[in-house]
Parts: C-alpha cells; sequence; structure tokens
C-alpha cells in the first residue's frame, strides 16, 4: 500500500527564499477540437499524458478543460489575427527549430528576430489545400496516367481554425501563501495544422509571436477558465529560456508544503470550486482489497464472492506529474495583451484510466 511520504520520497531540497521565479512556456487548448494527450516517461514511469495534440470532435477524453465561448473567441482573434493581417500588430516569425530563433524574458532574442510583413502574415495564417485543375467550360484536366491535376491553394484560416494559444510566461512561486503568480512575456496563436490532402486536422501551428505588453483595460475574456500543464514531464523544448518543465529545486517544495501543510484548505476541484473537503479527501483516495485469511486464502461470503475490505490509499508526492489553474483572464484590445489572475491551483495525477486528473484544489 503506498504510504504518504513526506521528505524520505525526495532528497533534501534546502531553499532558503520563500519565492522563486521560473521561466515557463506551454500550449493552453480553448477549444473543444484539442485534447491532450501523449506517451512521456516522468520519473522512470511511463504512461499516456494528456498534453497537447488533437483529437476528433467526438472524443469524451477532454477532461478537466475549459473553452473559450464564441465572443471571447471573437474578441482575440480579431484583435490577434486582423489586426495583425492588417499591418496593425507587430508580430514576429515563429520558429520551429532549435538552432534558429526565439523569445528570451530579458526582451531580447535567442538569434535572429523577424518581423514579419503583411504578405509573410497573411502566407503564416493559410493552411494548403489543392483542388481540381478546371478549364473554361468546367470540364477536369487529367495527366497521362489519368489521374486529376491539381492546383494548390492557400486558404486563410477561420476563427473555427483558431485552436490554443501558446503563452511564455514568468511564474513567481510563494512557497509560504502557495500561490503562483503568472506574468505573460510573449505568446503565440496556434492554429490547426491541416494535411492538404486529406483536410484531416493533425496538429496545430503558430503562425506568429506576438510580445505581450502592460494592460491599458482590462477586459474579462474568461471567468475560472481551468487548464493544467505538461510542465513535469521529460520533454526536450525548442525555446533556450522558456521551458515546458519545471525544476526540482522549484516544484517539489510546493508539492511538499501543499500536501503536508496541516493549515492548508483543500477545495473540490469542480465547478463552482467552493466545496471545501478534509484532509483525507484530499490526499488519498478509497480502494477495495480482497479480503485474506491467516492462511492467505480469500475470504469469501456465502455466495461464493471474495469479501472486499474497503482501505484508504494516500497519494505519494512523487505521483503528481502537472498543475492545473482556476484563472480569470482579461485582454486590452487596444495592445492585443493578456494578463491572467490566478484564483486557485490544483496537483494532478494520473488516474488509473490514464488521464490527469487534479486531487484536490487550493484556493487563493
Amino acid at each position: 500500500m503506498k504510504k504518504l511520504l513526506f521528505l524520505l520520497m525526495f532528497p533534501i531540497i534546502c531553499f532558503s527564499q520563500k519565492k522563486k521565479t521560473a521561466f515557463i512556456t506551454y500550449f493552453v487548448p480553448i477549444s473543444k477540437d484539442v485534447k491532450k494527450k501523449y506517451y512521456v516517461s516522468n520519473r522512470n514511469v511511463d504512461y499516456w499524458k494528456y498534453c497537447s495534440g488533437i483529437a476528433d470532435n467526438n472524443s469524451s477524453e477532454l477532461t478537466n478543460s475549459s473553452i473559450l465561448n464564441n465572443d471571447s473567441k471573437k474578441i482575440l482573434f480579431n484583435n490577434i489575427f486582423n489586426k495583425a493581417k492588417n499591418g496593425e500588430l507587430v508580430v514576429y516569425q515563429y520558429s520551429y527549430y532549435i538552432d534558429v530563433f526565439g523569445p528570451a524574458p530579458d526582451g531580447n532574442w535567442i538569434g535572429e528576430k523577424k518581423i514579419l510583413n503583411k504578405n509573410e502574415i497573411k502566407q503564416a495564417i493559410s493552411y494548403k489545400t489543392y483542388r481540381d485543375s478546371i478549364d473554361n467550360e468546367g470540364f477536369t484536366f487529367y495527366d497521362d496516367n489519368a489521374d486529376k491535376i491539381l492546383i494548390d491553394f492557400l486558404d486563410e484560416s477561420k476563427i473555427d481554425d483558431f485552436i490554443g494559444i501558446k503563452f511564455y510566461e514568468e511564474w513567481t512561486f510563494d512557497y509560504k501563501n502557495l500561490t503562483i503568480d503568472k506574468k505573460i512575456i510573449y505568446y503565440a496563436p496556434a492554429i490547426k495544422a491541416i494535411n492538404p490532402e486529406t483536410l484531416e486536422v493533425v496538429g496545430f501551428r503558430c503562425p506568429f509571436i506576438v510580445e505581450n505588453k502592460n494592460l491599458k483595460t482590462k477586459r474579462i475574456i474568461a471567468t475560472d477558465f481551468y487548464t493544467n500543464t505538461d510542465i513535469f514531464c521529460n520533454r526536450e523544448t525548442n525555446d533556450t529560456w522558456f521551458n515546458d518543465n519545471l525544476e526540482p529545486s522549484v516544484k517539489f517544495p510546493f508539492i511538499k508544503e501543499a500536501m503536508t501543510n496541516e493549515n492548508n484548505s483543500f477545495y473540490e476541484c469542480s465547478p463552482p470550486y467552493n466545496k471545501k473537503i478534509s484532509n483525507i479527501e484530499a490526499l488519498s483516495i478509497e480502494v477495495f482489497r480482497d479480503s485474506i485469511s491467516d492462511d492467505d486464502e480469500p475470504v469469501f461470503d456465502k455466495n461464493g464472492e471474495v469479501i472486499k475490505i474497503k482501505d484508504l490509499e494516500y497519494y505519494v508526492q512523487d505521483e503528481i506529474n502537472s498543475l492545473g489553474f482556476i484563472e480569470n483572464w482579461f485582454f486590452d484590445d487596444r495592445t492585443s495583451s493578456f494578463s491572467k489572475d490566478v484564483s486557485g491551483i490544483s496537483l494532478e495525477l494520473v488516474n488509473y484510466e490514464g488521464e490527469s486528473e487534479p486531487i484536490f484544489l487550493l484556493k487563493k
């Protein structure tokens, strides 16, 4: 039986600071088209991690995630994509290669920092498709092998193609108060990546990067928006400064304090996020085990069924693989910039179905 081990599961981590900062990049889905799943190895344990990826629209595997409503999504689309296309917003080329360029938290750039012109932006927010080659009378052209001659076209992305945002943020961990504040430094809107021949959604891509500025007006576009991250997964990152995982010296003190401080107040991580739960409910789960006799044989009831015994299985700090956040999102349509107010943090682990599941919520 797993036990709740406070300090024995980890090497002793000494940190005198009450606060620490980390530069994090992560993808946030805003559309029902997205689920989050890929194969990872975390501390020598292999499992399917629900992080960034694409699913069919009928998938039921998207759990514990929020999506933006149509009005909020329209505000973002108009003030990011349309402004960029019309030359009203300065955007930078997004790199998919580790040795080309990328943002740095001090305002500099690793490698070339290229501003996209209108034509480059239009190409970046479009996707390639193929159409039949047709003459003036409407007849299709065929080649010598009797195959249709196809012509490639660029179709500009629409609002339904806007499915997520990749954020580049500075996180400040307050270990005493168990809070995490987020400062958005850059962001990259994400659109569907489409197979040009089959027109199937095969992933997502970011057409450009936007430098986030201070908000002059705070227009709320999402309330109690829940998203989880993949920052505990062992994956390589393409960015020099911003990482998609947390260093042990940053994350383990936070996890330890969240799971061992007797003064913590725990809440159920489901809307409206105000149901308080006990320490036992937050830190353990009910399990049922076969009843075993002194001779190590199963004990049966009168119907020949093995008698089950209810027990408690405590979560182990080492099992925590991601964080979830309850946030209010604000957007300034003048500067096309975001801010976030984190009102709750959940600790998540992989459940028996292989899905990321919050075990409790800490409210700010």
